[in-house]
Formats: C-alpha cells, structure tokens, sequence
C-alpha cells in the first residue's frame, strides 16, 4: 500500500469538521513532516487537540523533514513542500492529501498522485463512513474553505 502523506490543511480542515477520524478508517497509517506538525500545533484550539491525540496514537505518524537541496517553490509553506520532497523519497509509493493549489500543481509536475480533502470525503461517503460528504464540505466552506462547484461535480461523479 502506498504511503499517504497529509499536509497541514486537510488535517486541519478534517478536525475542524470532527472528521479526522476518516483518515485510518480509509488509509490506516498517515504520515506527517514535522514541518507539518508545527504547522497543526500552533496556537490551542479543538482541532489542535484531535490532531495531538491522533499523534499520540498508532495511526497518525511524524516523520523528520527531508533535506532540502533545491526549494520547490518559494511561495510554498515549509509544510508543503516537506510533504512533497518526502513523497518524491518514497519512488512513486505515496499519495499526498494536498489542499493548496499551488503545492498541488507542483506536485502533479513531479508525477505525484495527489487528493484533496473534499475528494477524503467523498471516498469516505463511498465506503458508508460518512452518510453526506457534500454537507461536511459546506461546512468547511461556512468557515473559509474555498471548494468549487466544478470540483465537487466531478468527485459526485466517482
């Protein structure tokens, strides 16, 4: 199976929606890029507190940031681009959980195979985890997530 690597948005945006949950329930193990962990524990909220405890669990795994040789992209987050150069170890076994369309196009252009979390929930409608992924992500568009219409038609697809 192939390794899955989430940014610090989809986590973010899946706690936020109390659905962190859906991550093990589809993927088993998740990893994350201390980079990516710093970025989720900053400040104290609810959300922070799910995603410490997923750490403090088997399923939610941190791992150091790789070397960074050449920056990907100086307008991505530190986070994002350690998710991206610890995908680009793993030799094309790994799929990243992206939100920002910037990290995601330069993944794509290093032939990463990438999803969003709408596209989470919608696998986890899928798999009767959830029973209605469209309202989860109204949800996170009630709290600033930009997700577009034309996204979310294409997932309803399948």
């Amino acid at each position: 199976m192939a390794i899955v690597i989430a940014d610090a948005g989809s986590l973010i945006a899946l706690a936020k929606i109390n659905q962190l949950q859906l991550l093990p329930a589809l993927f088993g193990k998740v990893v994350i890029t201390q980079a990516v962990a710093d970025e989720c524990l900053r400040g104290q909220s609810a959300d922070i507190l799910l995603i410490e405890q997923a750490l403090t669990s088997e399923w939610l795994q941190c791992v150091d940031n790789p070397d960074f040789k050449h920056p990907l992209s100086r307008s991505l987050g530190l986070g994002e681009q350690s998710s991206i150069k610890y995908a680009l170890q793993t030799n094309g076994n790994a799929l990243l959980i992206l939100d920002d369309p910037l990290a995601r196009k330069q993944a794509l252009r290093k032939q990463l195979l990438v999803v969003g979390t709408a596209a989470v929930l919608f696998a986890a409608q899928r798999k009767t985890l959830i029973p209605d992924a469209e309202a989860l992500i109204a949800e996170l568009r009630q709290m600033g997530y930009r997700i577009s219409d034309a996204v979310i038609a294409q997932l309803k697809k399948g």
